[in-house]
């Protein structure tokens, strides 16, 4: 599994400078990755285009273990090839963190156009894309990064195993408990700010929090599928429609339940036939027993969804862990 991570910069040497220091293994896509600075600087000077952004960068890691350096830097290159075919690209292989990750330098500069390279939402995800085709065709797993119910880095894995929590996971928990009694998103942003210090921002669609004790904003994709507007606003849907079905059935067996029997009917009761043939026509028929006996059974149906729902919910996050 590799992941990816993009980024610009305004000085490609400073960028390179960084790479190159603690790389164990390189290679480069349209230069001479000894001569990358060199190089992109002569492109971008060729074109006139010394300003702005000079270079782009992804950083791809790898899950522990799933491979190795110098494949893992075979895979960076072939990345590059496929998302900058036309760019001059250097990759170094780094190490020095409990993944081993590849960082990778677009020279901004289409060497056939003269053109820059474009990072817009259309571009990433062509990255992202491009990643996991080839990601599966070296035989490494890929990240279902829609899907999972919560999504874990890889830092996230190793913090688990050492059974510690990451500032990520305690905004986690913290909107697993607030949801249950937030009505919507407001009164989601409401809780979490007075009971977790947590801030919640919104743009569009995109759904953002802050943990108390960090400087910047994380987006909700990045914490799991679970906890992204669409996921959450369903959740308040499903609870509202959920109680308003409750309250209906309540209101249902109170209007349903028999009206108090005069002393006319009490005397009868008392003198029914020995062999009880007429007991459930005097005693209304049974209604009082039966809906009683009928709400209890849909009390027990409704816990048991829940648990089930729960265990569900649960199995999903082991096995997102396992991966």
């Amino acid at each position: 599994m590799a992941t990816t991570k993009l980024g610009t910069t305004k000085s490609a040497s400073r960028a390179i400078n960084y790479a190159e220091k603690r790389a164990i293994e390189k290679s480069g896509h349209n230069l001479d990755v000894d001569y990358a600075k060199s190089h992109m600087k002569m492109t971008r000077s060729m074109f006139g285009k010394e300003d702005g952004i000079q270079a782009h960068t992804v950083i791809q890691s790898f899950k522990p273990q799933e491979t190795t350096p110098e494949k893992a830097n075979e895979i960076g290159l072939e990345l590059a090839q496929k998302i900058a075919s036309d760019h001059q690209v250097a990759v170094y292989m780094h190490d020095d963190t409990n993944h081993i990750h590849n960082h990778i330098v677009i020279g901004s500069i289409n060497m056939e156009t003269g053109k820059k390279y474009q990072s817009n939402a259309k571009q990433r995800n062509f990255v992202k894309e491009q990643n996991d085709t080839i990601c599966r065709n070296h035989g490494l797993s890929v990240v279902q990064e829609r899907t999972n119910p919560v999504r874990y880095t890889l830092a996230e894995q190793e913090l688990r195993k050492k059974e510690k929590r990451s500032w990520k996971d305690e905004i986690r928990r913290a909107i697993d408990i607030t949801k249950d009694k937030a009505t919507d998103l407001d009164s989601l942003k409401s809780h979490l700010e007075q009971d977790f210090g947590i801030e919640t921002k919104l743009r569009g669609k995109t759904l953002s929090f802050k943990h108390p004790e960090q400087e910047r904003f994380v987006r909700a994709n990045k914490l799991g599928y679970d906890f992204e507007k669409g996921a959450l606003e369903h959740e308040f849907r499903r609870s509202a429609s959920r109680e308003g079905a409750w309250q209906e059935f309540e209101r249902t067996i109170e209007q349903s339940r028999p009206e108090p029997r005069t002393k006319d009917e009490e005397r009868t009761i008392s003198e029914r036939p020995a062999d009880g043939k007429n007991e459930s026509v005097e005693r209304g028929n049974g209604k009082d027993t039966d809906y009683l006996e009928w709400a209890s059974q849909q009390i027990r149906e409704r816990d048991a969804k829940s648990a089930e729902s729960k265990r569900g919910k649960d199995k999903e996050r082991d096995i997102e862990l396992e991966r």
